[in-house]
């Protein structure tokens, strides 16, 4: 244990848990949820331009501009879901 952290602390069961919903009042399954929206839209946007840098490599010029038409839709998907979980929507939760 760091020395940071008081060694005198002990496990209290009656204590709600730092991440339970009642410690900090943040709806947890709707930001568990937005997150996980968020690394798909991030997994795609990789995937997306995976795929147009190989159409590139390939001098494929048809599929490299499909590529990036979609790479743009998804960019602009996951920039909203980020500013979502940043800077909130009314009624919901805001991450810090």
């Amino acid at each position: 244990m760091s020395s940071r952290h008081p060694k005198t602390r002990r496990f209290d069961p009656c204590q709600p848990d730092i991440c339970a919903p009642e410690w900090n009042g943040l709806s947890l399954d709707a930001d568990a949820a937005a997150m996980r929206e968020l690394q798909h839209a991030s997994e795609a946007v990789l995937h997306l331009a995976t795929q147009a840098h190989a159409a590139v490599a390939r001098s494929d010029v048809a599929n490299a501009q499909a590529a990036r038409k979609s790479l743009e839709k998804q960019l602009t998907l996951a920039r909203g879901l980020i500013d979502e979980l940043l800077f909130g929507a009314p009624g919901e939760s805001v991450l810090h």
